[in-house]
């Protein structure tokens, strides 16, 4: 098992012609860097001393990817993950398994898998309950990417029935969330939200027909593709997509249905990850459309 460092933590590191992934091997679960071999740099924010003071602790986010439980709470989204990870080898990757939260009994699980031939990532979210109480919940994963990068988020622009007559799409704003906000901007097709030096924070949810959210920085672009279920119930007035950004990242967010989590249950939620050259991005991701033209717009 290759290991490295992360500021100071003990990594193990997943490598491939593709990629180089590493996930924090005694806190978390959490997956802080993914390095394609030809950019040479993490795509993700490293945030080692970004902390929140919680009623159970302090809260370190590092940066990278995380496991989350949805609706946002502190109570139970922020339990402190720093002790108790453990790491175990599975094909083609590693699966990363949290402490037993106190005062939920959950247990977060990522596993990461990465293809011998594609450029994929494959990331298994899973939440079990090993407590006593029924817990209505929705797994939450958050990828933290760097700052100066821009999300491109698909809409919806076909009827949703036959004569054309009713809505086709709805947004989610938080209380902090501002129409006229610089960063935001409202295309037909795509909208698009910019991370720059802006420190107010900014957040825009959505229900997302096409199962992808997708991030540019200079000459990547970072796919995450999802599953969608148009007959469940998502949180936060319906979405299964959610971008928050401010100076110090951007976050691309899926969601997975509302589900009431009994004992010894699990829910699982899956995304599968891929970096492109801006020049190479899959035609039929953005029905003939190139990055520069949606970044225009």
């Amino acid at each position: 098992m290759q290991t490295g460092n992360f500021h100071g933590l003990k990594t193990v590191v997943l490598e491939n012609k593709f990629f180089r992934i590493e996930c924090l091997a005694e806190a978390g679960p959490r997956i802080v860097r993914l390095v394609p071999q030809w950019l040479g740099e993490n795509l993700f924010a490293e945030t080692p001393e970004f902390t929140a003071r919680v009623p159970s602790g302090e809260y370190h986010y590092y940066g990278g990817h995380r496991l989350w439980i949805a609706p946002e709470k502190v109570s139970r989204s922020y339990i402190p993950d720093d002790a108790g990870a453990t790491v175990t080898a599975v094909s083609g990757g590693y699966c990363l398994a949290g402490a037993v939260e106190a005062g939920t009994g959950l247990r977060k699980t990522i596993t990461v898998q990465v293809s011998a031939a594609e450029p994929y990532v494959i990331v298994r979210h899973k939440i079990e309950n090993l407590g006593s109480s029924v817990m209505k919940l929705s797994p939450w994963a958050i990828t933290m990417l760097q700052p100066s990068g821009v999300a491109i988020l698909p809409q919806q622009t076909a009827n949703m029935d036959e004569d054309g007559y009713q809505p086709n799409r709805r947004f989610a704003l938080w209380p902090y969330s501002r129409w006229n906000d610089a960063r935001l901007r409202l295309g037909d097709e795509f909208v698009t939200i910019t991370a720059d030096a802006t420190p107010s924070p900014f957040k825009l949810g959505y229900f997302n027909t096409h199962g992808w959210l997708g991030y540019v920085r200079d000459e990547a672009m970072f796919v995450k593709r999802f599953g969608v279920r148009r007959d469940q119930d998502y949180p936060d007035f319906g979405c299964n997509s959610e971008v928050y950004v401010d100076a110090r990242s951007l976050e691309l967010e899926t969601l997975a249905a509302v589900q009431e989590l009994g004992p010894k249950m699990d829910i699982v939620h899956t995304e599968t990850w891929e970096v492109h050259r801006v020049n190479n991005v899959p035609k039929n991701l953005l029905g003939g459309r190139t990055i520069a033209s949606i970044l225009e717009e």
